[in-house]
């Protein structure tokens, strides 16, 4: 991405200071700061004051940074001489542990404003650049996703295909997995967040695959169930009330719309089917930079009244699960558009 790119990105976090009362704000984050440098550091601080901004690197990163920060760049024993000037600064409270604030605190004589998620509203955002890169994890993800359904076969374990599948997207160009893949068979398919195991596939088992890959640093997520043979009535009733209420949501998917009213209409469909015992999650989550972001998509809790933005990204992932039997989960990402939204798995 191009300089222009990471300074507008700087720009937009200087414009929130004010609102954080604060002369400045420090971010530590490795994710938050390739976000706002495009720069891949394991250590470093991005200092962030309304009409500028430093980035401290220790000597591993300094030559490199030099050539490719988007602004000015000094050594990290530098940085807290530099904080000392300012008079209060913001920090981000969700990924500081206790020992981190305390340091702040001995090192900083100045108000510390504790603020979780610094960027979270920002990221949610996708411009141009990141909704290129995440179309083109999710082309990636299905293709594989097509791969390991054609090469599925009676006696292959739950291993076998996941490991198929991280080796043929590894050679159409993802970086590495976004997660350990989830391939569940038959009864196996009833834990929500099972990981593949010695399971055999069988005659009339329920195939769940909840996937994922990264490429250019962006994720994607996709979760498919399908019947391997004969299905399972139970299962079959499942499925086509979870594809109703995956539908219900998708279709309140606009800018403007509270998230919390997303679960709630899936919620409803699977209430008026007398299955709502059978629920065990939210119905989804933000994407991007992480495969699990900000807002998480469910009728109560902290994000319930996040309202969704154009730019958006996220995924609509209703599930019924049944212990013994099995489970069926349909996973979409939907970008938001201003009438509605853009379904990378359509």
């Amino acid at each position: 991405m191009p300089s222009k790119t990471f300074l507008n990105r700087i720009t937009q976090v200087q414009s929130l200071l004010k609102s954080w009362k604060t002369s400045g704000c420090l971010i530590e984050d490795p994710l938050d700061l390739f976000y706002l440098t495009g720069l891949q550091l394991s250590l470093g601080m991005l200092v962030i004051l309304p009409s500028k901004a430093e980035l401290f690197v220790d000597g591993r990163y300094m030559e490199f940074a030099k050539k490719n920060s988007p602004v000015p760049v000094q050594l990290l024993d530098k940085a807290e001489a530099f904080l000392r000037s300012l008079p209060s600064l913001a920090f981000d409270s969700h990924i500081a542990t206790v020992e981190r604030a305390e340091k702040l605190k001995k090192l900083y004589p100045g108000t510390l404003t504790p603020i979780p998620q610094l960027l979270k509203q920002l990221r949610a955002i996708k411009d141009a650049a990141e909704l290129k890169a995440m179309k083109k994890s999710a082309a990636v993800l299905w293709k594989g996703f097509e791969h390991i359904r054609r090469s599925l076969k009676i006696g292959m374990t739950e291993k076998e295909v996941a490991l198929a599948f991280e080796i043929y997207t590894r050679k159409l160009g993802a970086e590495r997995l976004a997660f350990d893949p989830i391939i569940a068979f038959g009864k196996n398919s009833a834990y929500p967040h099972y990981r593949a195991g010695n399971a055999k596939l069988k005659k009339g088992d329920v195939v769940l695959v909840d996937i994922g890959v990264v490429v250019d640093r962006y994720h994607s997520d996709m979760t498919r169930t399908f019947f391997f043979g004969k299905a399972d009535p139970r299962l079959v009733l499942l499925d086509t009330v979870v594809k109703k209420a995956h539908g219900a949501a998708l279709a309140l998917c606009k800018s403007g719309t509270k998230v919390g009213d997303l679960d709630q209409a899936a919620r409803k469909v699977i209430q008026a089917a007398g299955l709502q015992g059978l629920i065990a999650h939210s119905l989804g989550h933000g994407i991007g930079l992480e495969t699990h972001e900000f807002p998480r998509i469910k009728f109560q809790g902290e994000d319930h009244d996040a309202v969704l933005r154009e730019g958006m990204v996220i995924t609509i992932e209703p599930g019924l699960y049944l212990p013994g039997v099995g489970g069926i989960r349909h996973e979409d990402t939907a970008q938001i558009t201003a009438k509605g939204y853009n379904n990378f798995y359509a």
